[in-house]
């Protein structure tokens, strides 16, 4: 694993790397990301280095984030044969706060709860393929009441050379530095917020990306005669198609779709009915660069590979606590969002190196983790009832039906190790190798991560068999 050495190129002094290293081995699901519980979970006697690290240490998180696309390109893998190959999904997402003293906290719309919230925004960038997802890059929004607010930036750390940008124009400033990365991405995905903006949308096209953008039902659109009519016009001559954009946890999620062209030379307007309200659209700007194939197929898929964002925010949240963390200060708040990106794509790796199934290696005594079991104690007795079978974590991918209605099987296998997953399970390894627990101890960690994952599997097998049976009335 390379993070140990990137952490080293990032920063000057080996203590801050080594220290880096240990912050983001502590972010997993069982700890909050605050510096107290993370140095905790790390082994250190106090907080002060873990506080230093987001704070006094010398090292610059711009570095760390210039390296996350290349590290998101050869981590996440690209499988062959995909139809629209690796892309960009643009978003945004918040942190909840309290008080006024956060640097860029303002009442402001949230994605997370659907309402106006006093918090920090976010905007990301998630690198998404058929395999996996992770952020790529990142920027605080700074509104403009702090923009304008210098003794408020000055103690909340804000630079002054730090003006204020627009959401898409922090979009663009991230495409044209994964662009300048070489991300091998072919496609962009933007939401509403970012689908308006018709120079986040030509900064896309001049980089080659295809792309899938959202609109409000009153923007203006070409038709091929001309003229200029609103999105929802088209509603009444549209014909639609019942197609699935895409597998989720749910099953696939089916919707009708059409599409039809606009004035303006590879633009189309794809336009998404939901089947449980037929009074629900929503409308995507489209494009293709000449070359890729400009079908609905082609669009709907880059349409529904937009989702695997909000899967980021969800693991970047839940797994690595990146709302959790109580720093203030704007570079504490960067600082602690690149780390959590680093763990986001660390974790993506180490699931994409697992191949078969894992057995794992012998502790540094198994008859005396803890500091407490000797030779002749009962749980030294327990270990030695423990066979390398019990210590495997199957790999692959349960099926999934293809039919409504079809019959779970009994044998079904376990679902595909997630991020949150990987990291519980990263971490009891290192904890059994380090000798911290028994061998029966990760043994019986081992068998809920079999019962949580083949119960998942079953959950995902029902789900895609009401799902297709509702909407393909196949059975």
């Amino acid at each position: 694993m390379q993070v140990r050495s990137i952490l080293g190129e990032v920063m000057a002094q080996r203590r801050s790397a080594a220290v880096a290293f240990d912050y983001l081995a502590a972010l997993s699901p069982s700890t909050r990301a605050n510096c107290w519980s993370l140095a905790e979970s790390a082994g250190h006697e106090g907080w002060g280095r873990m506080q230093a690290l987001l704070g006094s240490y010398q090292w610059d998180w711009k570095d760390l984030r210039a390296k996350l696309p290349v590290l998101a390109a050869a981590w996440i893998p690209e499988p062959s044969g995909d139809l629209i190959g690796p892309g960009i999904a643009v978003d945004e997402t918040a942190q909840l706060k309290n008080g006024q003293a956060t640097a860029c906290v303002a009442p402001q719309h949230a994605g997370c709860t659907g309402q106006v919230e006093n918090c920090v925004t976010t905007v990301f960038c998630a690198y998404v393929t058929a395999s996996g997802q992770a952020w790529a890059d990142f920027d605080v929004y700074m509104p403009q009441r702090w923009a304008r607010d210098l003794p408020r930036r000055n103690a909340a750390g804000i630079p002054a050379d730090l003006e204020f940008a627009t959401k898409p124009q922090l979009a663009m400033q991230q495409l044209q530095r994964l662009m300048a990365a070489g991300l091998p991405a072919r496609w962009v995905a933007f939401d509403e917020v970012y689908g308006r903006s018709e120079q986040l949308r030509k900064k896309a096209a001049g980089a080659g990306l295809a792309y899938a953008a959202i609109i409000p039902c009153d923007y203006p659109v070409t038709t091929p005669a001309g003229t200029v009519t609103r999105a929802d016009a088209a509603i009444t001559r549209a014909v639609f198609e019942r197609r699935s954009c895409g597998n989720g946890s749910a099953g696939p999620r089916y919707s009708d779709w059409s599409m039809t062209a606009t004035g303006i030379n590879g633009q189309y307007l794809l336009i998404r009915r939901l089947i449980s309200r037929p009074d629900q659209y929503t409308f995507y700007l489209c494009w293709a660069p000449p070359g890729r194939p400009a079908t609905m197929t082609y669009f709907i898929t880059i349409a529904g590979r937009r989702w695997p964002v909000e899967e980021t925010f969800k693991t970047g949240k839940d797994t690595f606590g990146w709302d959790q963390s109580q720093t203030r200060s704007w570079n504490g708040i960067c600082r602690h969002t690149a780390l959590a990106a680093l763990a986001q794509l660390r974790c993506a790796a180490i699931r994409g190196a697992l191949t078969g199934g894992i057995q794992l290696p012998g502790a540094v005594s198994d008859n005396a983790p803890d500091g407490h079991i000797t030779p002749g104690s009962q749980a030294a007795h327990d270990n030695s009832l423990i066979s390398d079978v019990d210590l495997q974590i199957p790999l692959g991918d349960a099926p999934v039906p293809h039919r409504g209605a079809t019959p779970c099987p009994s044998d079904i296998a376990a679902i595909k190790l997630s991020i949150a997953e990987t990291s519980r399970l990263a971490r009891l390894t290192t904890q059994y190798t380090a000798g911290l627990i028994s061998r029966a101890r990760l043994a019986f960690a081992l068998r809920w991560s079999r019962r949580r994952r083949r119960h998942q599997a079953i959950a995902r097998w029902h789900h895609y068999s009401a799902r297709l049976l509702a909407a393909t009335g196949s059975g």
